[in-house]
């Protein structure tokens, strides 16, 4: 966040001189957000990964549901996944 006039000027200036400016790649702290529900080893894969490519970095894995193996092919093969049970 810009404070102040200098910053204001630093970052128009930034447009036309070769500044490097922040990534968020460069922050040691990964958010995932899974829609749908993840199994664990799914978790494990994911940490270990980022563990290879980025070593130090820090994983924080959310999800809409944990799932457990029986419940992929139920999801799968399911007939009533685009009219889900809205409870009325």
């Amino acid at each position: 966040m810009s404070s102040g006039l200098t910053d204001l000027l630093k970052t128009g200036f930034s447009m036309f001189m070769k500044v490097s400016r922040p990534h968020p790649s460069d922050h040691p702290l990964l958010i995932l957000f899974v829609v749908g529900g993840i199994t664990v080893s799914e978790a494990k894969m994911v940490k270990d990964l980022v563990a290879s490519l980025k070593p130090g970095a820090q994983v924080i894995l959310l999800s809409t549901r944990l799932l457990k193996p029986l419940n992929i092919p139920e999801l799968l093969f399911a007939t009533d996944r685009l009219h889900p049970d809205l409870g009325f």
